[in-house]
């Protein structure tokens, strides 16, 4: 039997286990805090890569991944990839195959934007070596540029061309395999094929590749959105195209395997990086009168302009009245930001309305309504859409509709 004495020490041996046990769960409490990012900057969430077995030799390492710039010429395929189609990459890795089947980079050939910006641009040849990076890919070869820089060319036909394979765009082959090996970002004991790893997969300068190009003896970039990124508070902060276009995931990485992995759909989230405030006097909509109103916009999240890329590309704003049955009272006000180029090469720019980092810019909106009509309530629709060579897009980005009261 235990006596009082006893259990009373009992008790404080217990309870001053509990504590020290305790002790290292509660001591990240009071840490200080890290400094928070510049103003300007959205944080880094660093990807979480998990540490190889202790005994496993050291990943090899690929070499530079696009040493003469592209179109790439994979002149090994990889042992267990019966081709270069992301199909293969399906059974696998459907996670990221799937993100993938649905962005851009997938129909970066394809695309209706790209097919009227290509022809805008007179079907240079240089369109086609990021819009078809595997030499692969592409029916014809260029053999030397001819008759003006990047403009016209002199090629050949292309025996390797894998007519499949190009209708994938920018297909996972294009960033993941060089030379009888696949390329990520770490080691995969295990892997049915040979892997080797590359800290270029993890760069901005990587998607620089693409994205940017310079026409020789214009006056600015014809692509600029890495040399934005590089003038931004972003890159001083150290926030990657990655980050914002790759965030990272939980889940399947392979159909066996899960790990926190980088996204694969190249979200370009138009809406997220723009801000739009609509400033309007509670009694402005009078029939017959002019309606006055201010839409600021402000580039509060994208690391380089809006919009970026292809210079024939614009941001259409779109700004209306309606009546309670959707129907607009009088005209819309329309309004395009971007940066205009001259029609033919080396394309120098003629206007920049376009918001760099940080950015914004005040638009004073007067839309005229007719005398004719009833009185009630009406929607102030803003809308903005993507808009290039071929015309507006048909489904906006950003929609934000305000009720009024029309007098």
């Amino acid at each position: 039997m235990i006596s009082e004495g006893k259990r009373a020490n009992r008790g404080r041996w217990l309870l001053w286990l509990s504590l020290a046990a305790a002790l290292p769960a509660t001591a990240g409490i009071f840490k200080k805090d890290p400094p928070p990012p510049p103003a300007a900057a959205t944080p880094v969430v660093k990807e979480a890569v998990e540490p190889e077995a202790p005994d496993a030799p050291p990943a090899p390492r690929a070499p530079p991944m696009f040493p003469d710039g592209v179109p790439v010429a994979v002149s090994e395929l990889p042992a267990g990839l019966a081709s270069l189609s992301a199909q293969g990459c399906n059974a696998c890795h459907y996670t990221q195959h799937d993100a993938w089947q649905g962005s851009a980079h997938r129909s970066a050939w394809i695309s209706p934007t790209f097919r009227h910006a290509a022809e805008a641009a007179g079907d240079a040849p240089v369109c086609v070596s990021c819009h078809l990076p595997l030499a692969t890919q592409q029916q014809q070869l260029v053999v030397e540029y001819t008759g003006g820089p990047l403009t016209t060319a002199k090629v050949k036909p292309n025996p390797s061309w894998d007519a499949t394979l190009a209708q994938e765009g920018v297909t996972c082959a294009a960033c993941h395999v060089r030379d009888g090996a696949v390329i990520g970002r770490r080691a995969a004991p295990g892997a049915p094929h040979p892997v080797k790893v590359s800290d270029e997969l993890g760069t901005s300068a990587f998607c620089a590749t693409c994205h940017q190009l310079t026409w020789p003896g214009a006056d600015k970039p014809f692509y600029d959105t890495w040399g934005e990124w590089s003038a931004s508070a972003y890159a001083e902060a150290g926030v990657r195209c990655q980050d914002c276009h790759m965030p990272p995931e939980s889940g399947r990485v392979t159909a066996s395997r899960s790990l926190t992995h980088a996204g694969h759909g190249f979200d370009a989230a138009h809406g997220r990086g723009l801000s739009v405030l609509v400033r309007v006097a509670p009694d402005a909509a009078t029939r017959g009168e002019p309606m006055e109103a201010t839409l600021l916009l402000q580039n509060t999240g994208a690391g380089h302009a809006i919009p970026t890329g292809s210079p024939f590309t614009r941001l259409r704003v779109e700004v209306a009245l309606l009546d309670a049955e959707g129907e607009a009272l009088g005209e819309p006000f329309v309004h395009l930001i971007g940066r205009e180029v001259k029609p033919d090469p080396p394309y120098d720019t003629v206007s920049d309305t376009r918001l760099m980092p940080g950015d914004e810019l005040a638009l004073p909106v007067t839309l005229d309504l007719p005398q004719k009509g009833d009185g009630g309530w009406g929607v102030l629709s803003v809308r903005l859409l993507r808009q290039g060579p071929g015309g507006p897009e048909d489904t906006p980005f950003y929609v934000q509709k305000i009720p009024l009261m029309v007098y």
